[in-house]
């Protein structure tokens, strides 16, 4: 049973911006399934809502994820208590930029919450739902540095050409050792690695048991910060203020419903 269903999602993840529509013999041929199983799968999706069927046998997105899109705006607990705090720390930010709740999805990150009523002259690349690189940003790397030992070395073992490619190390060691730099930082900074000429500051969102549950920060014109110590050290401390708020009312939270 869980393995038809683990089929029946990867037939809905093949559905992408970049390829959004899909027939079924093309679906059969990717995942290597017989015709009459793919056209199984697709049945049970478009039943569900998940999608729809257009013009000469193609498949799209449907509306049931219109629909928990909804629901997970309005409950998720990251999303929601984040928003706040979110909207709060721009604001004392007094910069123009774009504030950015992420979280792990997968071996990426994306954004979950934007808020942005002064943004920057620069490209938005974390925008909310896009699968980001775990690699490149202080808001994935510092979720990469927060996550258990042993997840990290999964990830860096699956594909360490694209780590070393990165710059986090020529090897486990080496790349270990910067996971335990971040750690030690209250909030990462970060220069040009996701759009040239952005500045990004992030800080880790904490979960119970120490387990990291996401990340909160700003991304700033580098030119309006980079020469003035003081106006980057108080973005730092506020972006970090802002990762322990999150991850305070969170943990209080889920503790009185522990009581």
């Amino acid at each position: 049973m869980a393995a038809t269903a683990d089929r029946v999602f990867s037939v809905f993840e093949l559905f992408t911006v970049d390829q959004p529509e899909w027939t079924v013999e093309a679906i059969a041929s990717r995942l290597q399934l017989s015709t009459s199983t793919a056209y199984q799968y697709v049945g049970s999706l478009v039943k569900a809502g998940f999608l729809v069927p257009g013009i000469a046998g193609i498949y799209m997105i449907g509306p049931a994820v219109t629909v928990f899109d909804r629901t997970v705006r309005m409950t998720d607990p990251l999303t929601c208590v984040g928003r706040d705090v979110l909207r709060q720390l721009v604001d004392d930010s007094g910069e123009r930029a774009i504030g950015l709740t992420c979280r792990l999805y997968h071996q990426r990150v994306i954004c979950i919450h934007q808020y942005a009523p002064r943004p920057p002259d620069l490209g938005i690349s974390y925008e909310r739902g896009r699968p980001m690189s775990l690699l490149a940003g202080a808001s994935s790397k510092v979720i990469l540095a927060h996550l258990p030992v042993r997840t990290q070395r999964s990830f860096f073992d699956a594909d360490t050409q694209s780590f070393v490619a990165a710059g986090l190390g020529p090897d486990w060691k080496a790349f270990k050792s910067q996971m335990l730099a971040i750690r030690r930082t209250d909030a990462l900074l970060s220069i040009g690695e996701v759009v040239p000429g952005a500045m990004g500051i992030a800080a880790p969102i904490m979960g119970m048991e120490k387990a990291v549950l996401g990340s909160i920060g700003l991304v700033v014109e580098e030119q309006a910060i980079q020469a003035d110590p003081e106006r980057l050290q108080r973005l730092k401390m506020l972006v970090a203020q802002a990762g322990e708020a999150v991850g305070a009312a969170l943990r209080t939270s889920w503790e009185s419903r522990g009581r």
